[in-house]
């Protein structure tokens, strides 16, 4: 979770410049009808980005802004199964592992060598550290060698330009909704690098209070799509669960008090539900509905304070089937533009992170050998 920081706006500084597993489970997106193979000339930059923030090893090769020629995403899941969530000191390891067969096959697939790419970019904020810096020094190691800038990305920030690679160029301002296991973050976007974190959770985020949930009733990680698979089959059941703040006047979250109400409802129902008189699909159906009712209202009410008449979704939780369908029910209600990214670029990847450093490569914004990494989101 990110620490509490002060709102503050966001300004960009200009800066000097073992065993090799096969990809599992990997996420490729390589031109297609919403990145055209097309879209760029020949003298369009090409970068390399590495994503190593989490429990996923991600790289990709991006030509201009929006050519994808690789995106390769290998997951952890299975590495962590067995402990019941992420053990960073495992994650680490695991992305030694992956990163350097990954970056092999990332520029094999993209037709390119080492001596085509015009910059390296990586994640450097926030995340489990220990991961971070695996990223890190790779992609120092590859802009020292190849005497290319190394630009540093802020993972949270470049989620939203998952949206930027399918849609092209959106109007500013704009109101971001990145909601994953970790954040949940309302940031509103004058500007491409100007923007200001507007609403936040102050404990849980709310794809974390969903993979809780799942857990309860049994289910491995990650809980989420399993939720969601549940909650699209089923009608809500009709136990009133909590939805935390909604009559709050500002715009943040609380999820920690509505995961506490699922930990009662099972409690309370433990009969019923051994039984078979209260399925799980409904239970947990009601649950993500209170979840999504809260994402919802708290979003429009953003975009309306401030004023966007557009609306972004990013982070893992947004590949929700059921959360991008209430998202489309309020937005057309209320008569906001929404934008998504297919549900492969929701989740943690390296081509949202190439996306955002190909906007700062063209403005000269790049980083030194210098660039530090951090645990928690530096604003």
């Amino acid at each position: 979770m990110d620490t509490m920081t002060p709102q503050k706006k966001h300004s960009p500084k200009k800066k000097g410049s073992s065993s090799n597993p096969a990809p599992r489970n990997e996420t490729v997106a390589h031109g297609g009808a919403d990145t055209p193979m097309g879209a760029c000339s020949s003298n369009q930059p090409i970068g390399l980005a590495i994503d190593t923030t989490f429990d996923d090893t991600s790289v990709a090769i991006l030509k201009g802004r929006r050519e994808v020629l690789a995106n390769l995403t290998l997951s952890q899941y299975a590495d962590h199964e067995e402990f019941g969530g992420v053990v960073p000191e495992r994650a680490s390891r695991k992305h030694l592992e992956a990163i350097h067969p990954l970056i092999g096959k990332a520029l094999n697939q993209g037709g390119v060598g080492f001596g085509d790419l015009d910059y390296v970019a990586v994640s450097n904020q926030p995340g489990l550290l220990g991961a971070i810096l695996v990223g890190m020094t790779v992609a120092k190691s590859m802009a020292y060698l190849l005497t290319k800038p190394l630009i540093g990305i802020n993972h949270i920030e470049a989620h939203p330009y998952a949206n930027f690679l399918v849609h092209g160029e959106l109007p500013f301002p704009l109101m971001h909704l990145v909601a994953a296991g970790g954040h949940t973050l309302l940031i509103l976007q004058r500007d491409h690098f100007d923007w200001t974190i507007v609403g936040r959770s102050i404990d849980d985020a709310a794809g974390e209070c969903v993979d809780k949930a799942a857990k309860m009733f049994g289910h491995p990680m990650p809980g989420g799509p399993v939720v969601d698979r549940l909650a699209m089959a089923h009608a809500p059941h009709p136990h009133p669960f909590p939805r935390p703040m909604l009559g709050d006047p500002g715009l943040d979250f609380s999820f920690s008090g509505l995961k506490t109400a699922m930990f009662y409802f099972i409690r309370d129902h433990r009969e019923e539900l051994q039984n078979g008189e209260i399925k799980e699909g409904p239970a947990l159906a009601a649950f993500f509905q209170a979840v999504a009712d809260v994402l919802v209202a708290k979003t429009l009410r953003a975009a309306k304070l401030h004023k966007t008449p557009a609306i972004t979704l990013s982070g893992g939780l947004t590949a929700s089937g059921k959360l991008r369908q209430a998202f489309e029910e309020g937005c057309k209600k209320a008569g906001v533009t929404l934008y998504m990214p297919p549900p492969p670029l929701c989740t943690d990847n390296a081509a949202m992170v190439a996306c955002l450093a190909a906007y700062r490569y063209e403005r000269g914004l790049t980083d030194g050998l210098t660039l530090d990494g951090y645990a928690n989101l530096m604003t």
